[in-house]
């Protein structure tokens, strides 16, 4: 009869053998940027090149350019009954052109939305703003990095 002691002793040796790799590393991926353009001038701008930069450049078979708009918007999703914004609700689209040996091969929109509650104090507010907007970016490049490699 296989005890307890056995039965964890080969799960782990299944579990540490099972080649597990980050699905972001950059070391693994296909796809190489050669070119960022910026359609729209947008503050996120600088974010999501200073993001994206990883994938700028080497030798892979997959090589783009990208022409890239960003757009974000700020709504008030609910309000309280003195007619003051509760919950805010912020979008960030990017729309991509994707070009290939100076050749425009696909478009695509991305969106990420996300909906936060008002702050009294207003610094602690934009700084949350700010953060959230930083994990929108990542969770955006994310998308479009699978994107670009099943093309």
């Amino acid at each position: 009869m296989i005890n307890n002691k056995n039965i964890l002793i080969l799960l782990l040796i299944f579990l540490t053998s099972c080649g597990y790799k980050p699905i972001f590393s950059t070391s693994d991926t296909n796809i190489s940027i050669n070119n960022i353009e910026f359609i729209k001038d947008s503050k996120l701008n600088t974010k999501f090149k200073r993001q994206i930069n990883v994938y700028k450049g080497g030798e892979t078979a997959k090589s783009y350019d990208l022409e890239i708009k960003i757009d974000q918007k700020k709504s008030i999703s609910l309000k309280d009954s003195k007619g003051d914004a509760k919950i805010f609700l912020k979008e960030i689209i990017i729309l991509i052109n994707v070009i290939e040996n100076g050749k425009k091969i696909t478009s695509e929109d991305f969106t990420e939305s996300f909906n936060y509650n008002n702050n009294t104090n207003k610094f602690d507010l934009s700084r949350y703003e700010r953060n959230i907007e930083d994990n929108m970016v990542n969770e955006l490049i994310e998308k479009i990095i699978i994107y670009l490699q099943t093309l």
